[in-house]
């Protein structure tokens, strides 16, 4: 049979009519509007969610197999337009009683509360705030006189016990106790504003109307178990989005809660006793900001359920220039200090890597900037069998423009709306920019990867849309949608998917036993072809709406399904193969049997097993607080947190290998000795602790004095010091042969610099080993070159500049991460391969024993990135050493390609004696810096005269800032990759550069290393990463957990799920290395940057792993 297409189906092309057509609510007779006005005593100055919008609802309310629709008003009455087929609606809402008395309402969702077999629709309101009345109210469906007649409803919340009084926002129902009857999730919000941020305790302290609740179901009444199941209910919560899904796949409904504002996301996980435990700090590097609407589905088809939040980071250049967004440094420090998790006003799209972890790549995935958005709905809109994103968007006026921001906190201005805001000062609004918007939407490549197709599937009308559902209205077998506006009717797409080639797809109905009637929380898993599809039936998702309950899966050309699996709720399953498709499948619970046991999370035998607990020593690296921007405003990350350096060899001479791992400023290395029960007992900080002030960036050992034992090489670096500062001065420690260490104070010349790596080898080949020393940075000078050193050794541990001697232009090499000893040309003599910031992989060869630059001979101009570590290895067998290379990767606002680089011009702009240092990076085709307004006239003051205004400043390009005079007397760099990659060795060709797998990509690569891990005699790759040093604008670099690449001995290399090797490499990784255990068994040591040394085992293979020579890092 026709397989799934592996990377998705193309989208369409000029010849291809738009996936969707905008149906007008003349023909649909749907002419609803949510109508907002502008009054003084009640708008967006006193009410922050004013402008939030209403929600959709849809199902079949009277039973004739068409989904209706259900709209709510904030201010007018909610609306049920009941589905006559040929996208033509009916408004029934006075006959069938559901327009609803609140006086502020909110969203909306479908379910059958009451277990009849009916859908039921519950309203939830905004009550008590200003004077605001009503509570949320349950309408019962008491069912129609025929199919396709007009049901009737009765408004039953208090007698159910779901007559919350608050600040509603949605509710979610789901049966989290598995007992049968569905509970329900109240999302609240607090109203005040985020000024006013507090201790993130808070959240611990009750609040009768602003937190969340959890209502179990008694049978004839919801009873409030918010506190003994483990769910907050206070005053911090933001509550903008819920969603249901099994995020650990244990079949136990979890929770993901979008918070608006410093508020934490809630991830709670079900602890299958009625119990919750919160756990996002544990789950997620970092979370959306101002996170929106949510959705969870499984996007890369692994069956694991990922998650996207949507936040408010415009995509629009001049919108994101005149508007407040990121917090400074020192705001998104002192948060954390408070208690909140890391957060980024961005879009998120958390992937999840089993066991309840998450890698966020919204970057990557191309999701991360869609404005002011609301509802996120993953769907197969195009039917290619991968789920693509339909993003709602728009605010109806915006208050966080800068321009408005700075007009409205004149103190004139504030005084007056101190005492109340007045017909008068409501004027204030029109101030305030209305710019509507067009919708997103993106395609899923296949490859986690997606693209922004709104105008080409005729989606990007623009607007303010705010509540969204999807929903097959004509039962065709696609999705069409649906969108609730302000101020304006809403809107209805009907999706043409038909008119493209191969697009078949399955509709699935649930019919679950009372009283869960539609099998809320079944899940259903299909094999079709390769491809593994999963749906998970929880309809109120999004933002402030709920979806058709029915379940569509797209199959692409595929016409039949080969196995479907669905599992209810209750744990009954039930199996089908070679399921035709385009068909409406139901599925009943009844005849399901059986108990689905759920595979455990990590497998019997995983390649890996973390020892940090049992064998790790009681240490830790304690970075110092040092922040770079406030020194240079303009560099692009922090230089100052580099270490912990880490080397590893047998120092004592006992067989055993031990551990060296250096300090931060202020803090004293550490050398570990080996045990014979394998632990590491820590040695006297003598001499270390004498040169604590240096901070340790690189370390080596090696035999440097020739007398038979490993000495060792620290590189000092991090950015704070600069001149001729002594902690600058990099330093050799003499071994006395039984592991102990004094340094040799005239070993070296004094050579004052900020390093990055030192790459011992015997490049002379006289039987000593030879340094060449990399620097990182000049400090206070960011983008300047900084002198690298090579240093020739006399075989007694002196050391000679031999730099311009021996290696014409490699002291200007660049700004140097890390370097490696190889031979690049089969000639017998070593070569020096030289990597770093805004520099291409630079080899320097060999000839009659002097270094010449080969970077373009050897195929590797071009290269520029901001590469971190290079290790030669011969990963195809054919005899000479490829290059494993770890990038930023591709997981970063700052991106590039030969075509489109990102560049940073480095002058002094304003003549005041300091370097400035402005980064481009481009965005739909054109070049802009990076920086906002605020960020260059903090260090570019004249500036300011031209740019009066922050619609002045707008999109401004790079030479709009400056006359082509100064951009010329610019130093300009260039990066033009920022992939992970491998390197080629083609011998007389010189190499070629190959991107590692996606995977690979998610983090910047720190370390590497080639081993046989699994034991099928082929080389594997790896991985460990991550950069914590970023400021929030755009956030650290934290979506690594280590990554496992298994090789085919024939040069590809396959990503290996962390949950499948268990590999769970945590935190700000530097730098890894093998450690031999007494047993014969390996440990990989993973040093981590303000963090404690962990251990991981390696369970197999372990006879294959490389064995790199003494005196060269393992890792980087």
């Amino acid at each position: 049979m026709a397989l799934l297409l592996a990377g998705g189906l193309a989208a369409c092309g000029p010849e291809t009519p738009p996936l969707f057509e905008r149906r007008p609510a003349s023909h649909t007779g749907v002419d609803f509007v949510n109508e907002l006005p502008e009054a003084a005593d009640f708008n967006i100055l006193n009410y922050l969610y004013y402008y939030n919008g209403g929600g959709v609802a849809v199902g079949d309310v009277n039973d004739d197999g068409l989904p209706d629709l259900y709209f709510t008003a904030n201010l007018g009455p909610n609306r049920l337009y009941l589905n006559r087929g040929g996208f033509r609606f009916e408004d029934v809402t006075e006959q069938a009683g559901v327009a609803g008395d609140a006086s502020w309402t909110t969203g909306a969702t479908m379910a059958d509360v009451n277990g009849d077999g009916r859908l039921d629709l519950y309203v939830t309101v905004v009550s008590d705030y200003l004077d605001r009345q009503g509570h949320n109210q349950l309408f019962l469906n008491l069912g129609a006189e025929g199919p396709g007649q007009v049901p009737t409803f009765s408004e039953q919340a208090a007698a159910y016990g779901l007559d919350f009084r608050g600040f509603g926002t949605h509710a979610a129902f789901f049966d989290y106790d598995r007992d049968g009857d569905l509970d329900v999730y109240l999302l609240n919000h607090t109203t005040h504003y985020e000024g006013a941020i507090g201790r993130a305790a808070l959240r611990e302290e009750d609040h009768p109307r602003a937190g969340d609740r959890l209502l179990r179901n008694d049978g004839d009444r919801f009873v409030d178990v918010s506190r003994e199941a483990g769910i907050y209910s206070g005053v911090t919560g933001y509550g903008l989005s819920v969603v249901v899904s099994d995020l650990n796949r244990d079949g136990w409904p979890d929770l993901y809660v979008g918070n608006d504002f410093h508020e934490n996301d809630y991830l709670y996980l079900n602890n299958g006793d009625g119990t919750f435990t919160e756990a996002i700090r544990d789950a997620t590097g970092h979370t959306s900001r101002f996170s929106m609407g949510s959705d969870a589905a499984d996007v890369n088809r692994d069956g694991w359920p990922d998650l996207v939040v949507l936040d408010m980071l415009p995509a629009d250049e001049a919108i994101l220039k005149t508007s407040a967004s990121a917090d400074t440094y020192e705001l998104a420090e002192l948060k954390q200090r408070l208690g909140y998790h890391v957060q980024y006003a961005r879009n998120t799209l958390q992937l999840n890597r089993g066991r309840a972890r998450f890698s966020e790549i919204g970057y990557l995935a191309g999701i991360y900037a869609t404005d002011w958005s609301w509802a996120a709905l993953l769907a197969d809109y195009d039917l290619d069998g991968w789920l693509d994103l339909f993003v709602s968007n728009g605010i109806y006026r915006r208050p966080n423009d800068l321009d408005y921001v700075n007009y409205i906190s004149d103190a004139a201005i504030q005084a007056s709306l101190e005492q109340g805001i007045t017909e008068e000062n409501l004027t204030l609004l029109e101030r305030m920019p209305q710019i509507p918007l067009p919708n997103a939407a993106f395609r899923n490549r296949g490859d986690l990867t997606f693209e922004e197709v709104a105008a080409a599937w005729g989606l990007a009308d623009p607007g303010f849309s705010n509540g969204a559902a999807y929903a097959d209205l004509d039962n065709d077998g696609d999705l069409d949608l649906v969108m609730n506006n302000i101020n304006e009717p809403a809107w209805i797409y009907e999706n043409r998917v038909d008119r493209l080639p191969d697009r078949h797809a399955l509709t699935i109905r649930l019919a679950g036993e009372p009283p869960n009637t539609f099998g809320i929380g079944a899940q259903v898993w299909m094999r079709v072809g390769e491809a593994q599809l999963v749906r998970e039936q929880s309809p109120a998702r999004g933002f402030q709406s709920s979806v058709d309950p029915r379940l569509h899966v797209g199959l692409g050309a595929a016409t039949t399904v080969d196995t479907l699996t669905v599992i209810w709720p209750d744990g009954r399953f039930q199996t089908l193969t070679d399921v035709p498709a385009d068909q409406l499948l139901t599925l009943r619970q009844a005849d399901a049997g059986g108990t689905f046991v759920w595979p455990d999370a990590v497998p019997e035998e995983p390649l890996f097993e973390d020892a940090t607990e049992a064998l790790a020593p009681a240490w830790r690296h304690a970075e110092n607080t040092f922040v770079d921007f406030n020194r240079e405003g303009l560099m692009p990350h922090k230089l100052s947190m580099e270490g912990p350096a880490l080397a590893v060899g047998d120092v004592d001479g006992d067989g055993l290998e031990d551990v060296f791992v250096g300090g931060a400023k202020w803090q004293a290395a550490r050398l570990f000795l080996q045990q014979a029960d394998g632990r590491l007992r820590p040695t006297a900080p003598d001499p270390w602790q004498a040169d604590s002030l240096h901070e340790d960036v690189d370390a080596a050992f090696f035999d440097a004095d020739g007398d038979g034992d490993l000495d060792l090489f620290v590189v000092s670096g991090g950015n704070e010091f600069w001149g001729e500062a002594e902690p600058l001065l990099d330093r050799l420690y003499l071994n006395d042969g039984r592991g102990g260490f004094s340094r040799d104070r005239q070993a070296l010349p004094e050579h004052f610099a900020n390093g990055g790596c030192v790459a011992p080898g015997d490049f002379d080949g006289d039987g000593d080993v030879d340094l060449f020393v990399g620097s990182r940075v000049v400090s206070r000078h960011y983008g300047l070159i900084p002198q690298s050193v090579l240093y020739e050794n006399d075989g007694t541990g002196r050391f000679t500049d031999v730099t311009h001697t021996r290696a014409e232009g490699l002291a200007e090499a660049g700004m140097v991460s890390d370097a490696a000893w190889t031979d690049v040309d089969g000639d017998g003599a070593l070569d020096l391969v030289v990597v770093g910031e805004w520099m291409p992989v630079r080899v320097f060869a060999q000839r009659a024993g002097r270094f010449v630059d080969a970077t373009a001979e050897r195929g590797l101009a071009g290269t520029e990135g901001w590469w971190n570590t290079v290790l030669p290895y011969d990963l195809d067998g054919d005899g000479d050493e490829d290059l494993v290379l770890g990038n930023l990767g591709l997981n970063s606002y700052v991106t590039a390609s030969p075509e489109e680089p990102a560049r940073l011009y480095v002058h002094d702009f304003d003549g005041n004696g300091s370097l400035d240092q402005i980064l481009t990076v481009y965005r739909h085709g054109v070049s802009y810096p990076i920086a906002t307004r605020d960020q260059l006239l903090k260090q570019i003051q004249p500036l300011r005269k031209a740019f009066p205004t922050y619609t002045a400043f707008g999109a401004r390009q790079v030479t709009d800032l400056f006359p082509a005079a100064r951009l010329d007397s610019a130093v300009v760099r260039e990066a033009r990759t920022m992939a992970s990659a491998v390197a080629w060795n083609e011998g007389l060709q010189g190499f070629s550069l190959q991107a590692l797998p996606m995977e690979a990509q998610f983090a910047p690569v720190q370390a590497a290393l080639a081993a046989d891990v699994d034991g099928d005699a082929h080389t594997d790759l790896l991985l460990a990463g991550n950069f914590y040093g970023v400021g929030p604008m755009r956030g650290r670099y934290d979506a690594s957990y280590g990554q496992l690449l298994r090789g085919d001995g024939r040069g590809g290399f396959e990503a290996v799920p962390p949950y499948r090797a268990n590999l769970w490499l945590h935190g700000d990784v530097r730098d890894l290395a093998m450690l031999r255990r007494p047993d014969g068994s390996r440990l990989l040591v993973v040093a981590r940057n303000d963090d404690g040394l962990q251990l991981v085992r390696l369970r197999a293979g372990e006879a294959a792993l490389v064995e790199r020579p003494a005196g060269t890092e393992a890792g980087r």
